[in-house]
């Protein structure tokens, strides 16, 4: 015996058959009456008033056994509300970049999204779950995200900034599936404090990293937007400013089927700026206005299941600690006009030692991020790029030992040790995350 559903397909229901009677997993929210409409046995349609009790007009419970008889068979049945959900994340696609940055091209990642999109489609498990009551779910895709370095530095000719390579092989491909697509930028996204060169990253001009930068948050802030407007997650994405007057990098945050997710745009500690003008330099703000704003949101969703996200790994890499200082591998970088509270104003700290200095950061953060709810085995959830490789590691706070954050590093796209690279992971509605595994597509 089968049903024909009100507003579902056996395309998006789970049907389990064990144990003598069928389990049906629909969406968490489902109303139940009234959702059986038609009924049909060994593949042909059967009138729903010759079925005792009628499918069509009986009342259904969640997790209640519902024996159906037809011509002297029983058939049993129970529903269930689907309690898990599936993400996937990328990162530095650096799409058409070329070669000493794993780039990746704009069709070859077109083919990645679309295969991450078909997961589990034909009924093939891409990753096995060993997490209790998700041990025969076939994983599939709920949600993307990408962390950052999307393409080259300042845009895809770079100049412009317009992201368009990047946005057609990404959020135009996840919008005509139906499928949130959610990305942050990177350091190769955002006009550092210096380039590699030497030079400084914010310049004067419709050319210059500050045009580069707007073009950047206009391309996060225009995706963000069209998923809003989808009404896809349980509310409006928040975005987190502070101060007056500077180009902010925009952090914000949303809640998907009841989990809370924290992003940050290139990370946290981004600092705002006042823009260049033809003959001045660009001048650079302490970001506690941000954090305070962070902690404060924090602290009125303390019961929220979360998972974070942000360019910088906490761990991962070799020179890791200069990141959270916005230095570029010569050490070099803009100290910020005014004080803060988190060491990212005292040049001598920062250059002379960085190892101390990024903990400033690091600490505060983790104690913010522990506020809120969703930690697996104690520990905060979060995940980040920029290293290129896979990695998990553990930060512990110097300040609180019992403080930490679980970094999950995705590898790049392009990485050609470890082509296609993304981690897919199981979610739980209301309580964040449960696992996370690594694979290709």
């Amino acid at each position: 015996m089968t049903f024909t559903l009100d507003g579902l397909t056996w395309g998006n229901v789970a049907v389990r058959d064990a144990n003598g009677f069928t389990t049906i997993t629909v969406p968490a929210g489902t109303d139940l009456s009234g959702l059986i409409t038609a009924v049909s046995v060994d593949g042909s349609p059967v009138t729903a008033s010759l079925v005792t009790p009628n499918p069509t007009s009986t009342t259904l419970h969640y997790g209640e056994l519902k024996v159906f008889t037809y011509n002297n068979k029983a058939y049993g049945f129970r529903f269930e509300e689907d309690v898990w959900f599936c993400a996937v994340f990328i990162s530095d696609c650096h799409v058409n970049q070329g070669s000493g940055h794993d780039g990746t091209s704009a069709s070859d990642l077109t083919t990645i999204m679309n295969n991450i999109i078909a997961m589990g489609d034909d009924g093939t498990k891409k990753v096995t779950f060993t997490t209790e009551g998700a041990t025969s779910l076939v994983p599939k895709t709920s949600i993307i995200f990408c962390l950052g370095d999307v393409d080259q530095d300042k845009g895809d000719d770079g100049s412009s900034g317009t992201h368009t390579n990047f946005l057609n092989a990404t959020a135009e491909v996840a919008k005509a599936a139906g499928i949130p697509f959610i990305f942050i930028a990177g350091n190769h996204d955002f006009s550092p404090d210096y380039w590699s060169d030497g030079s400084k990253g914010v310049t004067y001009g419709t050319s210059g990293g500050s045009n580069a930068d707007d073009q950047t948050i206009s391309a996060i802030k225009t995706n963000n937007s069209y998923w809003n407007s989808a009404s896809v997650f349980d509310e409006d994405i928040h975005y987190f400013t502070g101060g007056s007057g500077a180009w902010q990098p925009s952090h914000f945050t949303f809640k998907f089927k009841d989990v809370r997710f924290y992003c940050a745009n290139n990370y946290w500690f981004q600092k705002p700026y006042n823009k260049p003008g033809l003959l001045s330099s660009a001048t650079y703000y302490a970001p506690d206005g941000i954090i305070s704003a962070l902690n404060t949101f924090v602290e009125a969703h303390t019961e929220e299941a979360s998972v974070w996200m942000q360019h910088y790994p906490w761990l991962a890499g070799s020179d890791c600690n200069r990141w959270w200082l916005d230095q570029n591998e010569s050490g070099n970088y803009i100290t910020s006009s005014n004080d803060s509270d988190y060491g990212s104003y005292t040049s001598g700290i920062a250059y002379n030692d960085a190892t101390s200095a990024n903990t400033l950061k690091k600490d505060p953060l983790s104690a913010i991020m522990m506020k809120a709810a969703g930690r697996t085995g104690g520990k905060v959830q979060h995940f980040s790029g920029h290293y290129h490789r896979f990695d998990d590691q553990t930060y512990t706070s110097t300040v609180e030992s019992s403080n930490q954050v679980r970094d999950y590093t995705v590898a790049a796209n392009g990485n050609t040790d470890q082509t296609n690279n993304a981690y897919v992971v199981l979610f739980k509605r209301g309580e964040g995350v449960k696992e996370v595994i690594q694979t290709q597509f």
